[in-house]
């Protein structure tokens, strides 16, 4: 080949790559959300995982796009493994949809006379400020693009039949049998791994099989070897992930893998039932004819990797545990209270994910640090709070000082809460998000502005404990006993929220604390005006208790706006000014 023809394939291979690009990425565009929202939905078994993974992979021909996706689903703990799992074998049979695109299509269809007519069609809906016929023209470019790179690789590879040397490298190393079959698998995986686009290496393969380069067993081989390849995309990005991530990713590999190994040894009698499959169903014959391979190979390929899916789907959950085991959990130290665990760039990639990663740190935010000022704000150590101790003895047993406002709003709520804020913020930005997802964004916003709210009436309530901590009057005492109790109880069941009970039975839960809270705050103020009346306490004490059993409403009604909103199946659907008033 000389050098001019080279480049030229050079050339025409980056103009087909390109339009796969820009045909796949407006297909994500246009359908992501809907499709992502598919893969968080229908994986609850494995024959649903499949589907989704054909259904997804086909829509946007690429499988490296659907396996690093559900990389980040994992990885955000929205699959589980043995959904993902399902997912990336139903993205193996999605994926030959490119093969069939390319024998049809592009060889036996004339899609160069209509392409630019495609791009002219195309070029006047990319002008459209509609956001939707936008991407449809970005669609119909990438599309057209796409087989003017391929008419363009089939021209520059035209002739290379007569190549003495080439044709003698195949021909010779067909001949030898399966170390013959084994280096055309690895020339596959290694052009795979080059290229980082399975359908690249499949565009080269059938175009030059076709041109009769290489002969039907040659070019079947290569296509194992981009099998194996286009597993390693996923791995590379799974490097920086989750350990659960990085387990999906080396499934993957592990599924593939296994299927090249049993086609390997079966691959002359497979070769054969492909052929006579292709003859009966499209009356081609790849083993003899150079034009019918790539009908051949959209075969071939299709058929291993139904069957390869049918067989190792009943081994999924095997699959699961072997990865389990290869890749052991990585007990990571837990960052500290003001540093974010969740929030990161991997997570950015999606909306779904960066909206989950959000809700997970905003959680995190309430069960740590605030749940720590609240236990020190009345004087106790969360550690005896999460304990089976009675509420009573915990009170009494403990007289820890309040926390220093001020230095515990800088060091442990400022920074983590400015962090969660630019993340949100961040995704507003990043993403054209549907309403039901930013209405979910604004919702954990205000969640997280009341954390600063808890923390002033923690600050006032402390306040008020410490004023009259010397105080001998065993009344006023009692109250304010009272008040550190309901607040221990509030902590106790907002803690065991979402862990043991269905998502309505912590609502119920919850709704029924509220209930109280209302009840003792009424309760209170009518205590105060008797005691005062008694004699027992003074006008002064009263409005204390009174500062103080408002600060813990208050107190009691965030937490529970927040608790509620972290337990619910539909969170998009609580308004949270609602949450409190309601019932």
């Amino acid at each position: 080949m000389s050098i001019f023809k080279f480049l030229n394939l050079l050339g025409s291979l980056g103009l087909f790559l390109y339009g796969m690009k820009v045909m796949s990425d407006a297909l994500m565009d246009l359908a992501g959300d809907r499709m992502r929202k598919v893969m968080t939905r229908l994986t609850s078994n494995r024959f649903k995982g499949v589907l989704t993974g054909i259904f997804i992979t086909g829509m946007i021909h690429s499988s490296s796009a659907t396996t690093l996706m559900v990389v980040s689903f994992v990885n955000a703990q929205l699959l589980s493994l043995n959904g993902a799992i399902s997912v990336i074998m139903g993205a193996n049979i999605g994926t030959t949809f490119n093969a069939w695109l390319i024998s049809v299509l592009g060889f036996k269809v004339k899609m160069s006379a209509i392409a630019l007519p495609l791009i002219i069609v195309g070029f006047f809906f990319y002008l459209k400020k509609d956001r939707n016929l936008n991407n449809l023209g970005n669609f119909i470019i990438g599309f057209a693009l796409l087989f003017i790179g391929l008419e363009f690789m089939k021209d520059s590879i035209s002739g290379l039949e007569n190549s003495t040397a080439l044709f003698e490298f195949f021909q010779r190393n067909s001949e030898r049998g399966m170390a013959g079959i084994l280096l055309f698998v690895g020339i596959g995986t290694l052009l795979t791994l080059v290229l980082q686009s399975s359908s690249a290496t499949m565009a080269i393969t059938i175009v030059a099989a076709s041109q009769g380069v290489m002969t039907f067993e040659a070019a079947a081989a290569i296509v194992l070897g981009e099998n194996i390849g286009t597993t390693v995309t996923a791995n590379l990005a799974a490097l920086i992930s989750g350990t659960d991530a990085r387990r999906a990713a080396l499934a993957h590999f592990l599924f593939n893998a296994i299927g090249v190994l049993w086609i390997l040894i079966l691959f002359k009698p497979f070769l054969g039932m492909v052929n006579r499959l292709s003859t009966a169903l499209l009356g081609a014959v790849p083993m003899v004819n150079a034009a019918d391979i790539p009908l051949g190979i959209s075969v071939f390929h299709s058929t291993f990797n139904i069957i390869n899916t049918a067989v190792l789907l009943i081994f999924l959950t095997s699959i699961a545990k072997v990865v389990v085991r290869l890749i052991p959990e990585k007990i990571e130290p837990e960052p500290v209270f003001s540093t974010p665990k969740y929030l990161n760039k991997e997570a950015l990639k999606y909306p779904e994910t960066s909206i989950n990663a959000l809700l997970q740190e905003t959680r995190r935010l309430y069960r740590e640090t605030i749940v720590e000022a609240v236990a020190h704000g009345i004087g106790v150590h969360r550690t005896d709070i999460k304990s089976d101790k009675p509420i009573e003895e915990i009170v009494k047993a403990k007289e820890l000082p309040g926390i220093k406002y001020d230095d515990f709003i800088k060091t442990r709520i400022w920074p983590i809460h400015s962090e969660v804020l630019r993340f949100a913020s961040d995704i507003q930005e990043k993403f054209q998000l549907t309403s039901e997802d930013n209405e979910t964004v604004t919702q954990l916003k205000k969640i997280n502005r009341y954390a600063q709210d808890i923390l002033v009436n923690i600050h006032t309530l402390t306040s008020e404990i410490e004023r009259h901590a010397n105080d001998s009057n065993i009344t006023l005492n009692e109250k304010y006993l009272s008040l550190q109790c309901a607040g221990i109880e509030l902590i106790r069941t907002f803690l065991d929220a979402n862990e043991d009970m269905s998502p309505q039975e912590n609502i119920a839960t919850l709704d029924e604390l509220k209930k109280l809270a209302k009840e003792n705050d009424v309760e209170l103020l009518q205590d105060i005006d008797r005691l005062i009346r008694e004699k027992k306490i003074t006008s002064e004490q009263g409005v204390s208790l009174m500062t103080s059993s408002a600060a813990v409403l208050q107190i009691f009604k965030l937490l529970i706006k927040a608790a509620i909103y972290f337990v619910s199946t539909s969170s998009y659907d609580i308004q949270l000014e609602e949450v409190w008033d309601r019932r």
